[in-house]
C-alpha cells in the first residue's frame, strides 16, 4: 500500500463520502433531481478510482457495486425508490468502516455479501417492489426512457490539424447488436479498461483477458479521465443532462490535444445514447481542457495542512501572547515611562493580536461539518420509532473551532436521538392534542460576538419536572431530601446525571442512562454553558455557547485573601458589590437575591477551598455573578488572555478547568464557575473542597 497516496485519498474519500450522504438524503425528497444523482455517482466513481490505485480490492468492488447503481439511476434506466435510497445509505456505512481500516494501514475485508447482493439485484432492476415508508419516492423498475437504438463511438488516433498526435471519438450510423463489427468492444469490456487502469478488475464484468486481448500500451487516468467525462457529460457534478450515457462531440474531441499513446487499429465502443437530447447535450458540454485547468486553479489556492502541525502552531502562538503579557507585566514594573519602550510594546501588542486571530482563523470551520451527519440520524430513528419528523437546521455557515466540531458530533447525536425518543410524540398522539401529524426539531447555529450557540429545540411534549423528581429517586440519582429542596429548573436539569433515564426498558434508541450526562460534560470541557429550557405540552429547547476558538481564554484573576485564582469571562455576567440585605436562607443554604424576583445560590470560595468561610463586615469581599452562581471572593484584580495548560493531578476534581501562567511569571489556577456552584447546589454548601492552591500574585 503506497503510504502516500493513502495520506492524499482518505482526506478527500471523507469528504465524498459525506457529501455522497447528503445528496443520497436530498434523493428521498426529489428522486428526480438529475443535478443530486450525477454528484452521487461522481462520488462512488472517484472514490472508486482512487481505492485501485491503493489496490483496495473489496473498496473497489463495493464502490463498483454502488456506481453501477448510480449509473442506471442517473441514466433514467431505473426509477429511485425507498429501497434503494436505503441500500445507498447501508452502503455508504459499509465504505465509512472500510476508510477506517485503512486509516489504520490495513486492506478493508468485503462487505456484507447480503448487502453487496441486494445492491447489485437493485441495479439489475430486481426487488423494485420494495418502496420507501416515507411516500413521496415511487417504486417502479420499468426504464422511464426506453433504449434507443445503439449508438457506436470510434476511438482512434491520428495527426491534428497541428500535426500533433490526437485522439478522436466519432459517431457513426446506429446499428444492431447482431451487426456488431469484429472490431467492436462491449460495454463489460469497456469497464473492464477502466479498472485495469485504476489498478483492479471490478466484479460482475468480464475479465480483460477474456474480452479480446486488450492492447497493453497505456494512458495515463487524467487523460482517460477526461475521455469519461466527455462520455458521461461534463467534468464535474451537477451537469444538466446525466441521462445521456454517451453523447459526444466530434469537434469539442479534435480541439482537445491529448498525448495519450493508444494502440493505432481502430476500436468501436457501444453505448446508448439519447437522439433527441444529443444537440442539447453537446452545446453544453465543457471542453476538458477548460474543466482541467479549473480544478488546477483551485488546487493552486487551497493546501491541505495536517491538523497537528495546525494544533503545533496554535500552541507557539499561545505561547507568545504569554510572553507578550509578561513584557507588558515587565514594563509596568519599571516605575518610569519610557516612550520608546511602551511604542514597542504598544507595536508587538497589535502584532501579536494579529497573528492570533490569523492563526485562529485557520482552525475555524463552518458548523455544516458538525451538522452534516444529523439528517440521516433523524431519518433512522424516525422511521425506527414510527415518528414522523421534519428536521430544520439554520446557520450551517457560521464557524466555530475545529475543536468544538469534533468533540460535539456525538453529543449532537444523543441530542436528537433524546428529543426523537422522549419529546416526540407519535403521530396519533400528536393529533389527539391538537398538534400536526410530523413534529419539528430545529438544530441552530447562532455567532454572538465572541461565542457561538448552538440550539437544539423541538415542539414535543416537553419535559414534566415532577415525573424527572421521581425517577431520579426511584433510580437512586439523588435521594428524597435533596429532591424537596430541588427548584423546577433543576429537577428538569436532572436528565443531565450520570445514570438517569426516564425509560424503563433499554432500546437501541436510549434507556441506558448514558448521553445526557455525555452532552453536559463534554461541553463543560469545551469552556462552554449549557441550559435547557422546556415547556409541558409545547417543546423542549436545549442551548450550548461556546468561545470562538479554544486556543487562547480570556480569564479574570481573583483574590482569595492572599492566593490568586482565575476564572474565564466567558463564564462571568457582571460584577457586584454584596449587600447583606439581599443574603438569604432557603433549603438549607445561602441564596442571594440579585433583583426583585432572581435568587440564586451563593459560592463562598473560602468555605469550598480552605474551609475558611469568609466574613462579611470583617474582610473585604466582593461578588462574581455567573450563570449558576455569585462567587463570594477577597476581590477582583483584572483581565487577561490566556493560555490553558491541563494539570494531570487535578483531573479527578472537575472544578478547575487547568492553569495558566500570568503575566508576572506566576501559575495560576483556573476555577469552573459551573462546578463550584453545581457542588453547592448538590451539598448545601456544606461540604468542603480539597484545598490545592498557588501563592502568589498575579
Amino acid at each position: 500500500m503506497d503510504m502516500e497516496i493513502l495520506q492524499d485519498y482518505l482526506p478527500e474519500a471523507r469528504e465524498l463520502l459525506e457529501k455522497a450522504q447528503d445528496d443520497t438524503l436530498r434523493l428521498e425528497s426529489d428522486p428526480n433531481n438529475d443535478e443530486v444523482l450525477a454528484s452521487v455517482f461522481r462520488a462512488f466513481h472517484t472514490l472508486k478510482g482512487g481505492a485501485g490505485f491503493l489496490e483496495a480490492e473489496h473498496l473497489v468492488s463495493w464502490t463498483h457495486h454502488l456506481e453501477d447503481l448510480l449509473d442506471k439511476l442517473r441514466s433514467h434506466t431505473l426509477v429511485v425508490n425507498g429501497a434503494m435510497i436505503d441500500a445507498i445509505l447501508r452502503g455508504l456505512d459499509v465504505i465509512d468502516d472500510m476508510l477506517q481500516q485503512l486509516a489504520c494501514g490495513e486492506y478493508p475485508g468485503p462487505g456484507p455479501e447480503e448487502l453487496g447482493q441486494l445492491i447489485q439485484e437493485l441495479a439489475a432492476g430486481k426487488r423494485a417492489e420494495q418502496v420507501s415508508v416515507n411516500g413521496p419516492i415511487e417504486s417502479d423498475a420499468t426504464p422511464s426512457n426506453p433504449f434507443p437504438p445503439e449508438a457506436t463511438l470510434l476511438v482512434s488516433q491520428r495527426p491534428t490539424a497541428a500535426g500533433e498526435s490526437g485522439l478522436f471519438l466519432e459517431r457513426t450510423e446506429s446499428a444492431s447488436s447482431s451487426e456488431t463489427a469484429a472490431d467492436e468492444i462491449t460495454d463489460a469490456e469497456f469497464e473492464a479498461t477502466l479498472d485495469a487502469l485504476y489498478g483492479n478488475k471490478a466484479p460482475g464484468v468480464t475479465s480483460a483477458s477474456d474480452s479480446g486481448q486488450l492492447n497493453s500500451d497505456e494512458i495515463s487516468p487524467e487523460e482517460f479521465e477526461q475521455v469519461l467525462d466527455q462520455l458521461y457529460g461534463q467534468q464535474a457534478p451537477g451537469y444538466e443532462h446525466p441521462a445521456l450515457t454517451a453523447t459526444v462531440s466530434a469537434s469539442s474531441i479534435e480541439s482537445e490535444k491529448a498525448t495519450a499513446e493508444i494502440a493505432p487499429p481502430t476500436q468501436s465502443v457501444s453505448t446508448t445514447t439519447n437522439p433527441s437530447s444529443e444537440a442539447t447535450n453537446a452545446s453544453k458540454a465543457v471542453p476538458p481542457a477548460r474543466s482541467a485547468a479549473a480544478a488546477q486553479e483551485a488546487a493552486d489556492t487551497t493546501l491541505r495542512v495536517d491538523a497537528a502541525r495546525l494544533d503545533a502552531v496554535m500552541n507557539q502562538v499561545g505561547e507568545l501572547v504569554l510572553l507578550r503579557n509578561r513584557l507588558s507585566s515587565a514594563i509596568g514594573s519599571l516605575g518610569e515611562e519610557n516612550e520608546d519602550m511602551l511604542r514597542i510594546a504598544r507595536e508587538v501588542d497589535i502584532t501579536v493580536n494579529d497573528i492570533q486571530s490569523t492563526v485562529m482563523r485557520l482552525r475555524m470551520q463552518p458548523c455544516k461539518r458538525l451538522f452534516q451527519q444529523l439528517p440521516r440520524v433523524v431519518r433512522d430513528a424516525s422511521r425506527q420509532l414510527g415518528k414522523e419528523v421534519a428536521l430544520e437546521i439554520v446557520g450551517e455557515d457560521v464557524e466555530i473551532d475545529k475543536a468544538v466540531v469534533d468533540a460535539l458530533s456525538g453529543p449532537m447525536t444523543h441530542l436528537l436521538r433524546n428529543s426523537l425518543d422522549h419529546g416526540v410524540e407519535l403521530p396519533a398522539d400528536r393529533q389527539a392534542a391538537g398538534k400536526a401529524r410530523s413534529a419539528k426539531i430545529r438544530v441552530a447555529a447562532i455567532h454572538l460576538g465572541d461565542k457561538v450557540r448552538i440550539e437544539v429545540s423541538d415542539d414535543g411534549r416537553g419535559i414534566d419536572s415532577q415525573f424527572v423528581t421521581r425517577k431520579a429517586v426511584d433510580k437512586g440519582v439523588i435521594t428524597a431530601e435533596q429532591a424537596a429542596r430541588l427548584s423546577e429548573q433543576e429537577a428538569v436539569e436532572l436528565i443531565f446525571r450520570p445514570g438517569f433515564s426516564t425509560n424503563d426498558q433499554v432500546t437501541d434508541i436510549s434507556g441506558r442512562g448514558v448521553g445526557m450526562d455525555v452532552v453536559k460534560e463534554t461541553v463543560r470541557k469545551l469552556r462552554g454553558r449549557l441550559d435547557i429550557q422546556t415547556k409541558p405540552g409545547l417543546g423542549t429547547s436545549i442551548s450550548m455557547e461556546f468561545p470562538l476558538t479554544m486556543a487562547v481564554l480570556p480569564v479574570l484573576y481573583l483574590r482569595l485573601r492572599r492566593e490568586i485564582y482565575a476564572l474565564p469571562v466567558s463564564s462571568i455576567e457582571s460584577l457586584l458589590d454584596i449587600q447583606e440585605s439581599r443574603i438569604h436562607r432557603m433549603s438549607g443554604r445561602s441564596v442571594y437575591r440579585v433583583d426583585g424576583t432572581e435568587v440564586i445560590p451563593m459560592v463562598d470560595l473560602g468555605r469550598l477551598l480552605h474551609d475558611r468561610p469568609l466574613r462579611l463586615g470583617s474582610e473585604p469581599i466582593e461578588g462574581i455573578l455567573t450563570e449558576r452562581g455569585l462567587i463570594m471572593v477577597s476581590e477582583v484584580l483584572g483581565n487577561e488572555d490566556s493560555v490553558v495548560k491541563p494539570i494531570d493531578f487535578l483531573a479527578e476534581q472537575n472544578w478547575y478547568q487547568g492553569a495558566t501562567i500570568s503575566g508576572k511569571g506566576n501559575v495560576v489556577l483556573i476555577l469552573d464557575a459551573g462546578a463550584l456552584a453545581n457542588h453547592v447546589i448538590d451539598h448545601g454548601g456544606d461540604s468542603t473542597i480539597i484545598n490545592v492552591s498557588c501563592k502568589g500574585a498575579a
